[in-house]
């Protein structure tokens, strides 16, 4: 190959290159610009804000209405480990593991646990059925913009948080969860 046609294949390279470096500084200005967006019906403290969640720190606050519109915020909770799971009616492994959560919830709730279901990206009338249908014995609240779901860095559903007395960031599920990998992790913070 002589000395020009080296130059010519390199060029559709050098574009590629070019168009990807710029894509990806565009993509990170409008996620830079979005992030400390106000939220709307949702109380997120702007400290959570472009920060991923560690075990062993604090979790994020937050206010949600249940399904009937009673505010819960999670501070509020302190004191008691709770596991929050971030879940949808229309996400068919949130609907597998959704047995398993209720038994460990009923075989849990006299040790003073708190599970929090949060529907995300859903319709109430869906997840008041999905709730009714399933029999789940705990709090559910609705992030229906995903807005909680994002401070959380939730990237897929169903994903679950296990959260110590003090607030703490124990462990982070994604994916399925199983009643006896949920029992063994909220009794280690209750003992």
């Amino acid at each position: 190959m002589n000395e020009t046609a080296k130059k010519r294949s390199i060029w559709p390279i050098i574009i590629l290159a070019a168009v990807g470096a710029a894509f990806g500084f565009g993509a990170g200005l409008i996620i830079a610009g979005t992030a400390n967006r106000p939220q709307q019906g949702v109380t997120v403290p702007p400290t959570a804000v472009m920060r991923f969640l560690r075990e062993n720190e604090p979790v994020p606050d937050f206010t949600l209405n249940t399904l009937d519109g009673q505010p819960v915020r999670l501070m509020d909770l302190r004191g008691k480990p709770v596991l929050i799971n971030f879940w949808a009616s229309w996400c068919p492994p949130c609907l597998n593991e959704t047995p398993d959560l209720v038994e460990a919830y009923n075989e849990l709730k006299d040790l003073g646990v708190v599970f929090v279901g949060i529907g995300t990206q859903d319709d109430t009338v869906n997840l008041k059925k999905f709730v009714d249908s399933n029999q789940v014995p705990y709090t559910i609240v609705e992030d229906p913009l995903g807005k909680v779901s994002d401070q959380y860095r939730v990237l897929g559903m169903p994903t679950t948080f296990i959260v110590d007395k003090d607030g703490l960031l124990r462990k982070a599920i994604n994916g399925e969860v199983q009643k006896e990998q949920v029992i063994a992790a909220m009794k280690a913070l209750v003992q």
